[in-house]
């Protein structure tokens, strides 16, 4: 029987590098495929784990020490009110969606980047339309090219910054260029700071949330904090904004241990940046082991991700990094990639120098 689901969810199929397999997959033995942090979580974290109650997972999560913990991270003036918690950022990216979609929605995107947002926008009916990052320059971004094609059809634009999956951090007056072309317009302008702990943080669209009310900066504890399991995110945004998003919410939707967690982990304030260090010090390490037949594309030397092409475009680069034991996400799993390429998260500390020597070896070959 056929049953009134929407139409756009029946046959559109959903693009995404994320599964929950119940574990019954391939074990790498150097495992860069997924977005978390290489070097763990902050050890106030961990010791936030271990204090963990019964009577925290019993009840309804309540505490706002949470939010305020945010708001002191970002600065720039923000307060509760400009925040909503969320189930890491990519349930906040749906929430998103959700409130803007109507009939002939229109997201204006670049090309290529996380590809959830991409398939979740077509999946809920929207028109999806994407500017291409250079690739003849290394897929670097182009803001004029961004500008060019924003008009007062669209509803939101969506931005990752860093990128996923080349790792790139984007200028922010490229960034503010946008959000002020955007706004005469009436466009929101997404940007997506999964990864933004990875950065610098003066390079942070959280900035210039003060100056455009457009602007929506989605972020998680994932990445850069080390926390994937406890789902907690949040998005930055105005207040008129995060009031109509709440509508669409669920309050309950980080748990009181994660809120615990979270809160713990952001009083670490040496954590990121030493992270930051060591990931450019491989970073750096990885470039010099390769430039024969793979190159690695523009990447910010502080964020652990980034993309790697083969000379051969008709070889599956996953596939090779599979038969030696690595596991990375395909570039075929990103719109306009070919499978001749794939994006690589630096392995833990200990891995590193077996990856190092599976690079040269591809290299090579």
């Amino acid at each position: 029987m056929q049953y009134k689901l929407r139409e756009s969810l029946v046959s559109q199929d959903k693009i995404s590098y994320a599964k929950d397999d119940g574990g019954h997959h391939w074990q790498p033995d150097i495992d860069c495929s997924a977005g978390s942090n290489p070097f763990f979580m902050p050890d106030a974290a961990q010791k936030a784990l271990s204090r963990v109650s019964a009577s925290q997972a019993n009840l309804y999560p309540h505490d706002s020490g949470l939010k305020t913990a945010i708001c002191q991270y970002l600065g720039n003036g923000l307060t509760e009110r400009n925040i909503l918690l969320s189930s890491g950022s990519m349930n906040a990216i749906y929430v998103i969606n959700a409130a803007f979609l109507r009939e002939g929605a229109k997201v204006l995107g670049i090309c290529p980047q996380f590809s959830d947002y991409m398939s979740n926008a077509r999946v809920l009916g929207y028109d999806y339309r994407a500017v291409p990052l250079c690739a003849g320059r290394g897929w670097s971004f182009d803001c004029a090219a961004i500008l060019d094609a924003l008009d007062d059809s669209f509803s939101l634009v969506y931005i990752d910054n860093p990128n996923n999956p080349t790792g790139q951090v984007f200028p922010l007056d490229d960034l503010r260029a946008i959000a002020d072309a955007a706004r005469k317009l009436g466009v929101c302008v997404i940007i997506d700071e999964a990864y933004g702990e990875f950065m610098e943080p003066e390079n942070s669209a959280v900035s210039l949330l003060g100056e455009y009310d457009n602007l929506i900066v989605p972020r998680t504890f994932s990445k850069g904090w080390g926390l994937a399991g406890l789902r907690a995110g949040y998005l930055a945004a105005s207040c008129e904004l995060i009031k109509a998003f709440e509508k669409l919410s669920n309050p309950y939707a980080v748990s009181e241990p994660a809120r615990m967690v979270c809160q713990a982990a952001m009083s670490d304030k040496s954590f990121l940046p030493a992270c930051r260090q060591s990931i450019a010090a491989r970073k750096t390490a990885m470039r010099k082991a390769i430039g024969r037949r793979l190159r690695m594309a523009p990447s910010c030397d502080t964020v652990p991700i980034c993309l790697l092409e083969h000379e051969d475009a008709g070889c599956d680069l996953q596939q090779l990094f599979a038969r030696e034991g690595v596991s990375v996400v395909s570039g075929g799993d990103f719109l306009s990639l070919g499978r001749n390429t794939a994006r690589l998260r630096l392995p833990e500390p200990s891995k590193f120098d077996a990856l190092i020597a599976i690079l040269q070896k591809l290299d090579q070959d």
